[in-house]
């Protein structure tokens, strides 16, 4: 079984879709947990790389987004009371940015 959470990317600025349930994370940690993008037409063409935080700001292993714009989130980013989220996406000498989203494990935001 594999939950996703959905994200929208406009320009820099991303943020959890407001249709999809972010809350009881905690439970769902012995399932895989899914995290897909939808992204503005600036993404466009670029190689898109999700980065994940601890809330203590330890990175994990950055995962490259798939042909449906999704990753799986490193389950050790899932451990604690939030984890942060940022997309990267490059094009040559291109680069994106978004900001760095705070996604509290009870369904809330920071």
């Amino acid at each position: 079984i594999m939950r996703t959470l959905r994200f929208l990317v406009d320009g820099e600025t991303i943020k959890p879709d407001p249709t999809c349930d972010f809350t009881n994370l905690f439970s769902d940690r012995r399932f895989d947990i899914c995290a897909e993008f939808a992204f503005s037409s600036e993404w466009n063409d670029k190689i898109k790389v999700a980065a994940f935080w601890s809330m203590l700001d330890k990175e994990y292993e950055p995962q490259a987004l798939d042909d449906k714009n999704s990753c799986v989130i490193p389950s050790d980013a899932l451990k604690r009371a939030s984890f942060k989220i940022q997309v990267l996406g490059l094009r040559g000498s291109e680069k994106l940015t978004t900001n760095k989203l705070t996604i509290l494990q009870t369904g809330g935001r920071r």
